[in-house]
C-alpha cells in the first residue's frame, strides 16, 4: 500500500508540474523559481514567473485564478493547499539573459563564478550575441560615476546578477 500511494502522489506531482509549466509557457511566462513548503495536504507552492515586458498585478491575479481553477478542475484530489504565482521581485537574482532586457540603463551587481564582483550600467543584453552583456563599469562607492570602462560580460560566467537597489537620489 505504501509503495502504491507514493507512486500515485509522485505521478500526480509529475502531471501537475506538466500542467503548470505548460499553462505558464503558453501564456508567455518563464518560470524563474518554484518553491514547495509543507507536507502533503498542507503544501504551499510558490511559483515566480517573469516575461520580457514585465508583470502587472492584475496579470498575476488572473494567472493565480486561472491556474488554481485549472488545477482544481483537472486534479480535484491533490496535495497542494495553496498555490501562489508572483513576480521574482528586485531581490531575486536574474536566471535568464532575457530577463535583463527590460533593465537597460540600470546598475547591476554582478558576481562571477571566479568570485570577482563588479557593478555596471547595463548597456546591452542580447541572447543572439551568444549571451554577452555589455556594461559600463561604475564606481562601487558612487554608482553614478562611470570608470569609463566598457566591458563585455559572458552571461555563462556569472554566478549571480541583480539590479542594484539604491535609495539615494
Amino acid at each position: 500500500m505504501g509503495c502504491e500511494t507514493h507512486f500515485f502522489f509522485a505521478e500526480m506531482e509529475n502531471q501537475l508540474n506538466k500542467l503548470i509549466f505548460g499553462f505558464l509557457g503558453e501564456k508567455g511566462y518563464g518560470i524563474i523559481d518554484m518553491i514547495e513548503r509543507g507536507e502533503r495536504g498542507t503544501k504551499v507552492v510558490e511559483i515566480f514567473v517573469d516575461n520580457e515586458e514585465g508583470l502587472m498585478l492584475d496579470e498575476l491575479a488572473k494567472l493565480n485564478r486561472d491556474l488554481n481553477r485549472m488545477i482544481d478542475d483537472n486534479f480535484p484530489v491533490n496535495d497542494i493547499s495553496k498555490l501562489v504565482i508572483s513576480s521574482p521581485g528586485a531581490e531575486r537574482p536574474f536566471k535568464y539573459i532575457w530577463q535583463l532586457k527590460k533593465h537597460l540603463g540600470r546598475i547591476l551587481e554582478i558576481e562571477f563564478e571566479n568570485g570577482e564582483k563588479t557593478e555596471g550600467k547595463l548597456l546591452e543584453a542580447d541572447e543572439e550575441s551568444n549571451g554577452i552583456l555589455m556594461i559600463e563599469v561604475v564606481n562601487k562607492n558612487s554608482p553614478k560615476i562611470s570608470t569609463g570602462e566598457i566591458r563585455a560580460v559572458n552571461f555563462g560566467d556569472i554566478k549571480e546578477v541583480k539590479v542594484k537597489i539604491s535609495f539615494s537620489k
